[in-house]
């Protein structure tokens, strides 16, 4: 009895083994065509790309102050979710800023003012980014695929 069912256990083995390896095969020779894909799945995409663009520089950056971080968010007036991503020190300038006013120690800054204020900030992770972007064929790749489909979901 026992022989028996490991007589049928492993050819069924054997036969989830090359099924599951040739679906990986198929997927892995199936392209996207960009101009194929509604609007619906070009921003799929796009997130799908986003996530891995920012988990790649994450991955790599040594300040974690630069580190991208992605966030869900209800706006003011809205039910609608959003998704927003930013730089960690924008992130937390922002938490400062408004501790700094419930303290009466600041004003409260309007977005582009916190932008200003963090001007060295964002050149330093421009500068990250560049250089990521010069000694990473994968995050260069990543960031072509991504300035093309956000390109075609803009052009409908």
């Amino acid at each position: 009895m026992q022989k028996l069912r490991s007589a049928l256990l492993l050819p069924l083995l054997v036969l989830s083994v090359l099924s599951s390896l040739d679906r990986q095969l198929n997927a892995a020779e199936e392209q996207i065509v960009i101009e194929d894909l509604s609007p619906p799945q070009l921003r799929n995409q796009i997130k799908r790309i986003e996530s891995e663009f920012y988990r790649v520089f994450n991955a790599s950056v040594e300040d974690k102050q630069l580190a991208i971080n992605c966030y869900d968010y209800t706006p003011t007036g809205s039910n609608i979710r959003e998704e927003a991503c930013e730089p960690q020190f924008l992130t937390d300038a922002r938490g400062q800023n408004v501790n700094d006013v419930r303290f009466g120690v600041d004003v409260l800054l309007s977005p582009q003012e916190l932008r200003q204020r963090l001007a060295l900030e964002y050149e330093a992770l421009t500068a990250a980014m560049t250089k990521l972007n010069q000694e990473s064929r994968y995050f260069s790749e990543l960031n072509s695929i991504l300035a093309a489909l956000r390109e075609e979901l803009e052009m409908r």
